[in-house]
């Protein structure tokens, strides 16, 4: 895959965000981090202080228990918006974007993306290498077909 001069790629899982730029050119790229930011997320069990919460049927004497709240994915899930709004308050929309995230997190900042930046989208990568270094990223970025 080529990839554009300035082109922006945001590597982003859970937890780990890297905002990257190729300052190369299109046929030799050179990864240069913008920026990079670590959350620590306990599990869900301690960040809950309750119990889930029960409800009644009302034509039958039957109960159930609601679902638990799984706080630890709401906190990644922010995380991972948080970071893409972090791309476009560096003043990078307008600029191609790659994305590259786990698939739950792909799915997440699709449904977050701005319609503008949404054209300027190259390639979204379903694969965690948030926590890899830029040039493991670039391999990857080189074995990725369009």
């Amino acid at each position: 895959m080529l990839i554009p001069h300035d082109t922006t790629i945001l590597v982003v899982d859970g937890g780990h965000v890297q905002v990257l730029r190729n300052r190369g050119t299109d046929a030799a790229p050179e990864l240069e981090l913008l920026h990079e930011q670590a959350m620590k997320n306990p599990p869900s069990r301690a960040m809950a202080t309750d119990a889930p919460g029960r409800s009644f049927g009302s034509a039958v004497p039957t109960r159930s228990a609601y679902a638990d709240a799984d706080y630890h994915q709401r906190r990644e899930d922010r995380f991972g918006q948080e970071a893409l709004q972090a791309v476009a308050s560096l003043g990078r929309q307008g600029r191609p974007l790659i994305l590259i995230a786990p698939p739950r997190m792909l799915g997440v900042l699709r449904s977050d993306l701005d319609p503008t930046m949404q054209g300027h989208i190259l390639a979204e990568i379903a694969k965690d290498f948030a926590q890899r270094h830029a040039t493991d990223i670039l391999k990857l970025l080189r074995s990725h077909q369009i």
